[in-house]
């Protein structure tokens, strides 16, 4: 195993991630994630339940651009509103994606991911749907993350 993403935040709490060399390495850096994930024991977690590109409004937006950023939004409203900050995506180390086969959406979706993520690197899963709640959504997410101690708490 080869130890990667020695930036990540996760990395001054224990955390540890990895790739296979070789082809896992050369996929893992192509899309921006890790093969395996080394979570330190007694770990507080948070787990967000699958949140979607829905605007406040109601609507889904018709550009799937906004789409896939309102969705990354809704993960990073459920995970400050469990105490993280504005860096919350920076604390994700596993992510699951539900996506509905379209034209364009994993480049969007990986360019988007860049940027909530940036040095972090999760175990990520990419599965495909038929569909989803509404019939227009073209994305879901669920995440796993790591609360520290020092995080606030919004009772």
């Amino acid at each position: 195993m080869v130890l990667i993403d020695e930036k990540s935040k996760l990395c001054a709490h224990g955390f540890s991630f990895r790739n296979w060399p070789g082809p896992g390495e050369e996929a893992a850096a192509s899309f921006g994630l890790s093969h395996a994930v080394i979570v330190p024991p007694n770990v507080r977690t948070i787990i967000v339940g699958g949140q979607v590109g829905i605007a406040d409004d109601g609507s889904v937006p018709e550009d799937l651009a906004a789409e896939v950023r309102e969705a990354f939004e809704h993960v990073c409203r459920a995970l400050q509103a469990a105490g993280l900050g504005e860096d919350a995506w920076e604390y994700v180390y596993k992510v699951t994606t539900f996506e509905v086969s379209t034209p364009g959406l994993l480049d969007i979706v990986l360019s988007t991911a860049a940027q909530y993520l940036k040095d972090t690197k999760p175990a990520w899963t990419g599965i495909g749907v038929a569909g989803l709640v509404h019939p227009a959504l073209h994305i879901e997410i669920t995440v796993e993350a790591y609360l520290p101690e020092t995080a606030q708490h919004r009772l």
